[in-house]
């Protein structure tokens, strides 16, 4: 039986943040074909979004022991080190995949990433400074440095590098959450002190804890939520059509009544699909 559909099925679940659907796709996958790689990635990234951190360890550890030097095993590996607060790991594993694939900004990302976690702020920054000029195509990467900069006290370098992923991506989520951080923690920013008070806050947000839950994301009630409002929003908008066609062709009257009850409907769908869609935050 050919994995491939089912795995790039997985990838589209989980670019949607439809986790729930893509572990329950994956997990038969792994215990059918335990020597598959790719889909224990895939289950990794699905339960740490799910914020199973235990099972998203065994999943990284499972594709981990299959290619111990892959930049990919390595990534997940760092990733969910770094959600259980094991920094020293996290770094170490997001290093070496930046060896195997040093022109891979994601990787770079990364590790900038468990150094942010970690508290290694100046580090982050630093690792990043030359990176982020060589990959001005990546936004996620850009994000990245403006939350180490502004970590590190420059928040003006740090709006520049929001501003460069914003440019890339103008729907960026993760660029415009980053923005909403920053003006919330210069409200209190009126002098150097304070300044450095506003970051040193804004860089414990940034922090992993061991034993701190961290923020669980979107799970399969908003899932299905989002799906009902789109698969709504299409039969509101074909009904919508559909009376207008037969009103044109003079079959059937249609009321104006009915008319806007169904734009309003279709609004409100149209609404709904909009806030449940899972946000383009980037790597993890």
């Amino acid at each position: 039986m050919r994995t491939e559909p089912h795995l790039a099925e997985a990838d589209a679940l989980l670019a949607r943040g439809r986790a729930h659907h893509a572990e329950r796709l994956l997990a038969p996958i792994v215990e059918r074909e335990p020597g598959n790689a790719g889909a224990w990635h895939r289950l990794t990234r699905a339960r740490l979004d799910l914020g199973d951190n235990d099972g998203a360890l065994r999943a990284a550890r499972a594709a981990w022991r299959l290619d111990p030097h892959g930049a990919e095993s390595l990534f997940w590996l760092s990733a969910v080190r770094s959600r259980a607060g094991d920094h020293a790991e996290a770094i170490a594993a997001a290093a070496a995949a930046c060896r195997e694939d040093p022109g891979n900004p994601r990787l770079h990302t990364r590790l900038a990433r468990a150094r942010l976690a970690a508290g290694l702020f100046v580090d982050a920054a630093e690792g990043l400074h030359g990176v982020a000029e060589l990959a001005g195509y990546d936004a996620d990467l850009q994000v990245t440095y403006g939350q180490a900069l502004f970590a590190v006290g420059r928040p003006l370098s740090a709006r520049e590098a929001i501003g460069r992923a914003l440019a890339i991506d103008s729907g960026h989520a993760g660029a415009r959450e980053a923005l909403k951080a920053f003006a919330k923690a210069m409200r209190t920013a009126v002098d150097a002190p304070s300044l450095a008070r506003a970051a040193d806050q804004f860089g414990e947000s940034l922090r992993m804890h061991p034993g701190r839950p961290a923020a669980r994301r979107r799970g399969a009630g908003r899932d299905a939520l989002a799906h009902v409002a789109r698969v709504s929003l299409v039969w509101l908008l074909v009904a919508l059509a559909a009376a207008g066609a037969v009103q044109v062709a003079g079959l059937l009257t249609v009321p104006f009544s009915l008319y806007l009850t169904l734009i309003c409907a279709a609004g409100v769908a149209g609404c709904v699909s909009a806030v449940a869609r899972p946000p383009s935050v980037g790597v993890v």
